[in-house]
């Protein structure tokens, strides 16, 4: 899920609204239902997306029916005061009756918050690509000026001014798929690699570190010292994100995110002026760890785009983190947060405690910057 931004008030042109989806999800959503929701000031607080998922003859699937159910329960706790479905799928033509049956059934599920408004139809989120009205009940929609025999195109996703917003805010292009996101953390050698191994090294051994090394949850006044040392290891790396790291830092750091007290100050982090370098360096750490540290790494990634309102990104690297055998219980906590529509805004408290836990350490994190996200 994806929490945003809203965007100007006012009604909605259906062309303007559907060209900036792809921006507000960060990659160009295939065969997807997607959810938007609008306050009552008839702004954007939230955009979801789902796997349309069919069965054979295109009706809906059980799993498709339980995702409707649940996100008509999240959005009838977000204030939310109108809703507008997408669905983004090329297996029948836009205005296929499955289609129709599949906003029908969305427009009971989201009854909570006066049903689905509008719903529209199209191929794919390409410049060009066309675009049909398939659910215009009378006199409900106000958000988005709309009528049942409404079309248009698309106009070009890349240039968005939602696109340029977020490329400005966060420096990210719109990727093509949700499989780019991905990539990005697909694991890398380590740089002594295989052909120069260190046999001091785990990461070139290519097994996880031993139990000796795992952060001990109740630390004593020799291990605090350890911890200061080890979150000033951390944020001297963050200081340095665009220089390479070589294996004995690797090593290093991996044992200093794996100290849960250091993990839960680095938290922190993302919402400083650090915030861009931190997320450069925990990418970095979960692409060459590799076990339990990628899996903490990943957990801290995860937690930087989730509280910056990035839910796809956070998706993706709490993907990573689950798939490591020991993912850790922040992460777990962190997914279910996601999965229920849990908004950024609530990790909020998280923060505190960061802040708390580099105090006992003695380190100084530097100051909030990021703005709250929704």
């Amino acid at each position: 899920m994806q929490i945003l931004d809203s965007g100007p008030q006012g009604p909605h042109d259906p062309s303007t609204l559907l060209t900036s989806v792809p921006a507000r999800l960060g990659f160009l959503p295939e065969r997807s239902i997607i959810v938007i929701a609008f306050a009552a000031d008839r702004t954007v607080n939230a955009t979801m997306r789902h796997d349309l998922v069919l069965e054979a003859d295109g009706s809906p699937t059980r799993e498709l029916v339980a995702v409707l159910a649940g996100l008509g329960e999240i959005t009838s706790t977000y204030g939310v005061e109108e809703i507008v479905v997408v669905i983004a799928d090329d297996r029948y033509p836009v205005d296929d009756h499955r289609y129709r049956r599949i906003l029908a059934m969305s427009d009971r599920y989201f009854g909570e918050v006066g049903g689905v408004a509008a719903g529209f139809g199209l191929a794919a989120f390409d410049a060009g690509a066309r675009w049909t009205t398939i659910w215009c009940p009378e006199d409900r929609a106000w958000s988005v000026v709309v009528s049942s025999d409404a079309a248009g195109c698309l106009a070009d996703p890349h240039t968005s001014p939602t696109a340029i917003a977020e490329a400005v805010r966060s420096g990210r292009r719109i990727l093509t798929r949700r499989s780019e996101m991905r990539s990005m953390l697909e694991p890398l050698d380590s740089e002594c690699g295989p052909s120069r191994p260190r046999p001091d090294c785990h990461q070139c051994r290519g097994h996880d570190l031993d139990e000796t090394d795992r952060g001990r949850p109740d630390p004593g006044p020799e291990d605090i010292e350890e911890s200061a040392r080890a979150l000033d290891l951390v944020i001297g790396a963050v200081l340095g994100a665009d220089r390479p790291l070589d294996c004995a830092e690797l090593d290093r750091l991996e044992r200093a995110i794996l100290r849960p007290d250091v993990r839960d100050a680095a938290l922190a982090l993302s919402v400083t002026e650090l915030r861009g370098a931190a997320e450069r360096l925990w990418r970095e750490l979960t692409r060459r760890l590799s076990g339990r540290g990628r899996a903490a790494a990943a957990t801290l990634l995860a937690h930087l785009h989730y509280i910056g309102g990035d839910g796809a990104y956070a998706g993706v690297a709490l993907d990573v983190a689950l798939g490591c055998a020991e993912p850790g219980t922040l992460a777990r906590l962190l997914d279910n947060a996601l999965r229920a529509g849990v908004r950024p805004a609530r990790l909020w408290g998280t923060i505190d405690k960061s802040y708390d836990a580099a105090k006992r350490l003695g380190v100084v994190i530097p100051a909030v910057t990021l703005r709250t996200a929704g």
